[in-house]
């Protein structure tokens, strides 16, 4: 009874229970809790609760082997999730974007000022080169379509041939022109 009288439950060291169970203090502090731990009933209840606690830690740890996932466990789990995903955005929020992105612009233009026009030159610039890349590609294409019909209505004005003949020639040429081109690529990159 001596002993309990002279416990202070504000003194009660609960904080090093886990450390005295894992044997992580010296000899003399471990003397001193084992004293301690006999007189208070609060510091005893407690150092078991996590005695049993960790027993139960391990029972349950100590089962790996029983439970054993299927061979296509990962498969499974894959198809479910990317069944799942469709209906995770909602609609509106394209239309939130798009409000966040325009403020975004017009807040970048009032902090540009005046030095805005010169972007906006400069934009409207670069879009008419690459407009004026584009439609020479464009040209391009169109006008060796033309030559390649020109040329083969010639060689089949000359020729009396019939439907059947006429196929065969087309994709003969086509093979050969698309054979060229792709001889033409592999040189350009190397």
């Amino acid at each position: 009874m001596a002993i309990q009288s002279t416990i202070n439950p504000i003194s009660c060291p609960a904080d090093e229970i886990s450390a005295y169970i894992d044997g992580e203090i010296d000899l003399t502090r471990q003397l001193e809790l084992d004293d301690h731990f006999a007189g208070c009933e609060v510091c005893s209840r407690e150092l078991n609760q996590q005695k049993q606690f960790l027993r139960n830690l391990d029972v349950g740890l100590g089962r790996e082997g029983e439970m054993e996932l299927p061979a296509n466990f990962t498969k499974l789990i894959v198809a479910n999730a990317e069944s799942t995903v469709c209906g995770l955005r909602r609609p509106r929020e394209r239309y939130n974007a798009l409000f966040i992105c325009s403020g975004l612009l017009v807040f970048a233009l009032f902090a540009l000022g005046a030095e805005a026009g010169k972007l906006f030159q400069g934009l409207a610039a670069m879009l008419e080169q690459a407009a004026a890349v584009c439609t020479f590609f464009g040209h391009l294409i169109y006008s060796s379509f033309i030559g390649l019909g020109i040329i083969l209505r010639s060689l089949f004005a000359q020729f009396q041939f019939d439907a059947a003949a006429a196929l065969a020639m087309t994709m003969i040429v086509g093979v050969i022109s698309l054979f060229i081109s792709r001889q033409l690529l592999k040189t350009r990159r190397a």
